[in-house]
């Protein structure tokens, strides 16, 4: 009895098993597996099913934002289309305006270093001009410097020039000697002429003044023409004679005339006066006095008398 239920036992189980083994060979048929194996494969997936199924989630969303756009896509197309031609048409044009653009920008590129290039020349050509400019008015200044060392020009160009300010210098003179009434001026000949200030600054010659006046004229050149000597000359001038003429004087203008004479002597310069006027030999503080040869053989003598 024993052996008969145990046999009983084992045909159970077999049973089972090969009832089992049918159901789970429906089941993979039904779900697309192939084998328990590749069941077991996926068996430590599990684990990760909530990922996997947010992965999903995502992928479906993102296909239906897909599909959106093809419809929007295929809304504005109303219903044109383009076939592979026409694409590669675009794409053959897209590809050419891309290289043109990289050409233009390319191009830009050296014209700004061209640009660049251009500017630094155009300061180095405004400093050449300048340059150029400065050399040119000096060729001019040295042009008309050679026009003048030719021949007498530069002696006459110095010589107008010195007689220009002798004048000035003896215009001041005589306007002091006069009190401001005349003044020497040079005319266009290179002579002098008189300025009479008293009657609106007209010109006259120098010929239509009286004597005493052409003395003051004289007497103002004379002091001038010393002044001119004493501070160009390599020697300083100290001493020289005036001649006579103070006859001429009246008593106010005499006095005027030793005045100058007087503040001509303190500026380290000796004036001698040759006169026979009374009231000149008067203010004189040193005279040489000379007298004439005698009938009796004796010569002239000279005597240095000081107050």
């Amino acid at each position: 009895e024993r052996r008969s239920s145990a046999g009983e036992a084992a045909q159970s189980a077999a049973y089972r098993h090969r009832e089992a083994g049918r159901k789970l060979y429906e089941q993979l048929a039904s779900s697309g597996f192939e084998s328990a194996g590749g069941v077991r494969s996926l068996l430590p997936l599990l684990a990760e099913r909530a990922k996997l199924a947010e992965d999903i989630e995502r992928h479906r969303e993102a296909c239906k934002q897909l599909k959106a756009q093809i419809e929007l896509l295929q809304e504005r197309l109303a219903g044109r289309f383009v076939d592979e031609e026409r694409w590669n048409v675009c794409v053959a044009r897209l590809s050419a305006a891309k290289a043109d653009s990289e050409s233009t920008l390319q191009a830009a590129a050296k014209a700004e270093r061209a640009v660049e290039e251009l500017k630094l020349k155009h300061e180095r050509w405004n400093a050449l001009e300048r340059r150029r400019m400065e050399l040119q008015a000096q060729c001019s200044r040295l042009g008309k410097l050679q026009t003048v060392f030719r021949g007498n020009a530069f002696v006459e160009y110095v010589a107008e020039e010195q007689l220009v300010q002798v004048c000035r210098a003896a215009s001041e003179r005589l306007g002091f000697l006069t009190k401001r009434r005349y003044a020497l001026e040079v005319d266009s000949g290179g002579g002098f002429v008189i300025r009479d200030d008293a009657n609106g600054g007209i010109r006259r010659p120098v010929g239509t003044l009286s004597g005493g006046e052409t003395f003051l004229a004289s007497l103002a050149l004379a002091l001038a023409l010393s002044s001119q000597i004493q501070l160009r000359g390599r020697y300083p001038l100290q001493f020289f004679f005036l001649d006579e003429g103070f006859g001429t004087l009246d008593p106010d203008l005499l006095e005027t005339v030793i005045t100058a004479l007087e503040k001509l002597h303190t500026d380290k310069l000796s004036v001698g006066v040759i006169s026979h006027v009374p009231e000149l030999r008067a203010r004189l503080p040193r005279r040489l006095i000379v007298a004439p040869a005698e009938p009796s053989g004796a010569g002239s003598r000279i005597r240095l008398e000081t107050m």
